[in-house]
Parts: structure tokens; sequence; C-alpha cells
């Protein structure tokens, strides 16, 4: 093998080793499903990783391009330290989520990057955490509102769409200091870029699901 292509396919096994959140190299189809919640009777359109990690999106069936909220929901196996999300299926210029737990509760990050290096903290998308949120003997789970994720530069995603790019990267390491949403995590040990069918995570019943999850749990329990 000559010496630039010996250095190129190195270069593609190692990776960038300053980027956290690098731009996904593993692509694949549209691989949404439908997901119904049994407690709350919420249904998403879903993703599953290779790693297990669900990614779950509901919109209100009048949404229009690049202008409406979206309750998103991660359920994650307790040896994922963190998940990530980027809304426009690359790492750069587009809004990153990145999110983890922490005792009894989920930390959410806004998070963005100009270039392939590590992604600074970012109120570009408001994340507000609801009801539901939190881990078990096995899981984890972040239920959260997402305002401001559906358009962003000249971007806006489509609701009637089935083929909206996503992207997701993890790793088993949780966040320097996991208590604080700015916190410094590690780089992801696997990523990836799916085609998402948002358009089946339309529900007619958005903005009483979103009172719903927005309910104290102890309140819902009285």
């Amino acid at each position: 093998m000559r010496l630039p292509q010996l250095a190129a396919t190195l270069l593609a096994v190692v990776g960038n080793t300053n980027t956290a959140f690098a731009k996904p190299v593993q692509s694949r189809d549209t691989v949404s499903a439908k997901y119904c919640d049994a407690s709350t009777d919420i249904c998403y359109s879903e993703f599953i990783s290779p790693e297990k990690i669900a990614y779950r999106f509901a919109i209100p069936d009048n949404a229009t391009a690049g202008n409406f909220d979206i309750l998103l929901q991660i359920l994650a196996p307790n040896t994922v330290g963190w998940a990530g999300l980027a809304w426009g299926g690359v790492m750069v210029n587009n809004p990153l989520l990145v999110s983890w737990p922490y005792q009894s509760t989920i930390i959410v990050s806004s998070r963005k990057a100009s270039a392939r290096t590590y992604p600074q903290v970012s109120d570009d998308v408001n994340y507000k955490v609801l009801a539901g949120s939190g881990s078990n003997a096995t899981h984890w789970t972040l239920n959260a509102l997402a305002q401001g994720a559906s358009a962003w530069g000249t971007t806006k995603l489509d609701p009637s769409s089935n083929a909206v790019s996503f992207a997701y990267a993890q790793s088993a390491s949780p966040p320097t200091n996991p208590a604080d949403a700015a916190s410094r995590f590690s780089m992801h040990q696997s990523k990836g870029r799916w085609s998402h069918d948002l358009a089946s995570g339309r529900i007619a019943n958005f903005a009483s699901a979103v009172e719903q999850l927005e309910k104290p749990e102890e309140e819902e329990e009285k």
C-alpha cells in the first residue's frame, strides 16, 4: 500500500480525537417505527440504535415546516454514560443534544459546534425535562420538550417527511461533572446517522400530552 493510501486508512480508523461528537460515518435508511408509551398513551416515531438506545419523537398533527415543538424521549441502557442527538444529521452547525443520568434525575445539555471541535454549551434550543424522566436498575429515560429544534439558520425540519436526517452518538463514560449541564464529556465510542419518519410521529393530542408530562408525578398519582 502506498504511503498516502496508508495514511488515509489510518485516519479513517482512528478518527479525530479532538472531537466529542464527530460527523457520523454509519448511515442507515429510514428505520423508524411507531411506539406508544403504555404509561402515558403518547405515541412516538421511534429509532433504536445498535447500542439499544431508543430515540422517540412526537410532533403536533398540524405542524408546519420549521415551526413546531417536539416531544422527545430517549431510553438508554444504564451502560450508556451519555447519549447525544444531532438534529440535522451532522455535528457541525446543527443543534446538538447531550443527555445523561445523574442520581435520580436526567441532565440535558444544549450544545453546538461551528467546526469538528468540542461542542460548546448553547441556548439555541430550549429543553424542558418532563415527568417520567429518571432511571431504574436497567435503563435511564429522558422525557423532554424541545423548543427551537425544528428550525435553525436556513434549515427547517419537514414534519410531513419520512426521511428526516438525524444522528446519534454515545459513550459508556459519564461526563466529568454529571451534576452540571455544562460539564465536559468524553469522545463518543460509537455514532451513526439515520433517516427518520418524522411524519409518523404526528399526534392529535400534542398539547394535552405536553400538559400531562408537565405535571409533577406526585400530582398525577393523586
